[in-house]
Parts: C-alpha cells; structure tokens; sequence
C-alpha cells in the first residue's frame, strides 16, 4: 500500500466514509462469523479482551471515527521515508481520498478480524483441555491438579483465579498423603524383599508418621552404607521412590548419614519426574530453604507433572 500525496482541493468525504465503513464492517464480521451473539459471549472472556475491543469499536460510528485515527497513524509511520531516502519514496497521486481511507480501514478490520477468530477457536481449544484435566482431577490424577494448579495461576489458558489454584494445589497435596502414601508403603514392602534390609521399611514408616527427622537423629550409629548402595541402584533403574526416600535421607541427614542439600534437591527432582509422576512432598521445603520462591516451587513441579502448558 502507497502512500497518498493529497493535491488542494482534494476532498474527503466523511459521511460517505463512515457509511461505506458500517456496511463493509458488518459484512467482514459475518464472513468470519463474527454475529452479534458471538460477541457478546466474548464479552463475557477476558482472555478475549485484547483482539475483542478493534472489532467492538468498528460497530459503531464514534468507534470508527476512533479508529480511523490509529489508522492513518499507522499509515504515516509506515510511508515516512527516511533521511536521505526522498529519491526513493514512491507514492501516488488520486482524486479518491475518501475511497483510499476506506481501502485502508477495511484491509484493517479484516486483520483484526481475523484474529479475534483465530483467538475464540483457541479459547475454545483451551476449554477443552480443561474439562479433560478436570476429569482427570476427579479420578484422582495428581499431574492433572498441578496441570490446572498452575493454568490458574499463571492465567494463560483460563482466567487467573488464586483460589482455584491454591485449591488444585491443596487436592494434590491431600491426594499424596492419602493414596500416594498407600502406594508407598506397598513399595516400602516390596523394597524389604528385594534388598533384605529392614532399614529402608523402617524409615520409610517413619516418614509417613512423621516422626523421621527425630528418629533419624536419635539412630546416630545408622551407617547407611547397604541401604544407599541398594537405593541407588533402584534410582538407575527409574525408581522414584528410591529417590523419595534417598532424598530424604540426605535431606534430613538420618544417622550418619549428614544434610546433603544439593543431592537431597537432585533426588527429589527425579522423584517428581519418575514414570510414576511421583510428587515429592519435601521437594517444596528444600527449594524453599535454598530460596527459592513458593510460586517458582509449585511451576517447576507442574511444569514436569504436566510436560508443560
């Protein structure tokens, strides 16, 4: 687009403008299907504001008036040649200033149209992803509660709502220490067989009472030696809770066995992201001691439970 150098005399129609506006506006809207009630029902989004307002604006005449100026703005900006560069300015002449501006407003409408369109069908995919995370939710999946933990949080996908997340974080929290701590017992009893040391079993069970940051200073002559090199192995093989529970160790500094805060970190963090999406409950304290923040705590943990947004 070129453009217009004006000659006196040259008039410019702005009743004629602005009906010509109206009516094209309005067949633009229709061909992206942009009705009334569609509208509306965007209204009622706010993730819809920012390419919503454009549109809105050009259904009524003030509205166009409004925008009319943006436009030529845009225009100036973008034909203004720069210092030394007359020579090469092309422009051209027309008796039609009227039927240019209007040429101009449409090609401006349409864009943003267009992406007031594209905007609503990703809205809609969105949506979509939340009822199935919700679902998901109700079957107890701990990865879906951090997934919409952290959408409420950050407000990408969905409105941001600090209730809804800190609630989506809490039901994943209650979960773990309901049927996640089943599922670690069950492994603290299968790790006994396999390893034929009673001690993992036994601290494990003093986790799960609370009670393993005071036993563990009391069981100072603990060496730990069979029982890292047993939980290590498990820990190469994907086991994650051989990383929960090594983390803890070295979290805690159980027996002999001193505070390690970098490696009680690195086993809780292949904790989390374990085949079995294990969400380590002391993972939260440890970045915290280590100052990181509670927000950043809860995204590292979504971002690996969920495979991102």
């Amino acid at each position: 687009m070129t453009f217009i150098f004006t000659r006196e005399g040259m008039e410019f129609a702005e009743e004629k403008f602005l009906s010509e506006c109206l009516c094209e506006f309005t067949d633009i809207r229709n061909e992206y299907n942009l009705d009334d009630e569609t509208l509306t029902l965007a209204k009622q989004n706010p993730l819809l504001e920012r390419q919503l307002l454009p549109v809105i604006e050009g259904c009524t005449v003030d509205g166009i008036k409004k925008m009319a100026k943006k436009v030529y703005e845009l225009e100036m900006n973008k034909r203004i040649p720069p210092l030394g560069g007359i020579a090469s300015f092309a422009f051209s002449l027309t008796s039609d200033l009227t039927e240019y501006k209007n040429s101009c407003m449409t090609s401006y409408y349409r864009q943003k149209c267009v992406l007031l369109q594209q905007k609503i069908k990703q809205v809609e995919g969105f949506e979509e992803i939340l009822r199935e995370k919700e679902e998901l939710v109700s079957n107890g999946d701990v990865a879906a509660m951090f997934f919409l933990e952290k959408a409420y949080e950050e407000g990408r996908l969905c409105v941001k709502n600090v209730q809804k997340s800190l609630s989506y974080y809490q039901k994943a929290k209650d979960t773990w220490t309901g049927d996640l701590f089943q599922q670690y017992e069950k492994w603290l009893d299968r790790a006994v067989q396999d390893s034929g040391l009673e001690m993992i079993g036994r601290m494990g069970r003093e986790y799960i009472a609370g009670t393993f940051a005071e036993e563990g200073k009391k069981n100072r002559d603990c060496k730990l030696k069979k029982e890292i090199k047993w939980l290590n192995k498990a820990i190469e093989e994907g086991d994650g809770w051989a990383a929960f529970t090594k983390a803890n160790i070295c979290y805690y500094g159980y027996g002999h066995w001193k505070k390690r805060k970098q490696e009680a970190y690195n086993n809780y963090l292949k904790a989390v992201k374990s085949k079995d999406s294990i969400y380590a409950l002391e993972f939260g304290e440890m970045c915290l001691d280590n100052g990181i923040t509670h927000t950043e705590v809860l995204h590292k943990i979504a971002e690996v439970l969920s495979g991102g947004l």
